[in-house]
């Protein structure tokens, strides 16, 4: 019930500003991950819009995971999601999501065998691994016999969470939403144990020009450890002294250039900790020492708890320094 409810709150902010629903996002770096089901579903299937292409003066979006190839998509403003084909220089229609209820259209959305479509529902009840809602956009496909798509459902300004195809015969395969990255919004749909750690740039520019300012010269980092439980049972750490967790920056020569906890002091006691839901610690860096920035290059930040074995948690990520003049 509670992804329903997360999942509700989030529909009628987005309803409140919005003319048309968005049943498919498409902005760079949006991500799709769906598990297989069924007597012939893959285990998994990723999807994600990796750049954009602009075709005939018009901007669209480059959709890749689908099996046999990538598709060009774009959005118009009546809700119609089009996809461009650039060795024919025309598109088609794949989803009209603005269609009347009960109106086939058609269709050239992969998988779909019979070229039309149809819009069955916009109150469509789904309970999946996201959770229970009763407001998803169902998509039927007429016709389907032995192969092709049988019914999807689509949430606002998500995506497609479910798809259930005819694969010969008796067997089928479905696919239900278990993450997504959305415009910034992340969906976490299964329990999940990770750490990550996240940086607010990824190149960080000392203004060097003069006069130069030691406030400018030297860039700031923010730097965010994140650990995130959302399984059914709180994670018991124990750690050996006071410290909670470290960022150490190491340059191109796998030399320690920052360690956070250096000069700190932490109580020398063992000390046990419980963990659910989501923790995260900031850590402000200063990208240099005494009013200079360290050399130009590139960089791995890696931050870590320091709980005892046999539990291990860390996560690095790579960043650049580069000057100004």
């Amino acid at each position: 019930m509670l992804g329903r409810r997360i999942l509700t709150v989030l529909l009628l902010g987005w309803l409140g500003w919005a003319a048309h629903p968005d049943y498919f996002p498409l902005h760079v770096g949006n991500q799709w991950v769906y598990r297989g089901g069924g007597t012939r579903g893959e285990s998994t299937l990723v999807l994600e819009i990796t750049r954009t292409g602009e075709f005939n003066g018009k901007i669209y979006w480059l959709l890749h995971g689908l099996p046999g190839s990538d598709y060009w998509l774009r959005m118009d403003d009546a809700g119609t999601l089009w996809a461009f084909n650039p060795d024919r220089n025309s598109e088609e229609v794949w989803y009209a999501f603005q269609a009347s209820e009960g109106q086939p259209y058609t269709t050239a959305v992969p998988g779909n065998c019979c070229g039309r479509g149809m819009i069955s529902s916009r109150k469509a009840t789904y309970k999946g691994p996201i959770g229970e809602v009763d407001y998803a956009l169902e998509v039927r496909y007429p016709g389907v016999f032995q192969v092709g798509l049988d019914r999807e459902l689509f949430l606002p300004y998500i995506g497609m969470v479910h798809r259930t195809q005819a694969t010969g015969g008796p067997s089928y395969a479905t696919y239900d939403l278990i993450y997504s990255r959305t415009g910034g919004v992340t969906v976490i749909a299964e329990p999940e144990l990770s750490i990550g750690l996240t940086l607010d740039q990824h190149l960080y520019t000392a203004n060097l020009m003069p006069p130069i300012d030691p406030q400018r010269s030297v860039p700031l980092m923010t730097a965010r450890l994140t650990l995130r439980n959302t399984t059914r049972q709180p994670v018991e750490l124990t750690f050996p002294t006071g410290q909670t967790y470290d960022l150490v920056i190491r340059n191109e020569k796998g030399e320690v250039v920052y360690r956070w906890s250096d000069g700190k002091f932490f109580t020398m006691a063992f000390r046990s900790e419980s963990f659910a839901g989501e923790k995260n610690w900031v850590i402000p860096v200063r990208l240099g020492a005494e009013g200079k920035p360290w050399p130009q290059g590139k960089y791995v930040a890696e931050g870590s708890l320091t709980a005892t074995a046999p539990r291990s948690f860390s996560a690095s990520v790579g960043f650049e320094i580069r000057y100004v003049y």
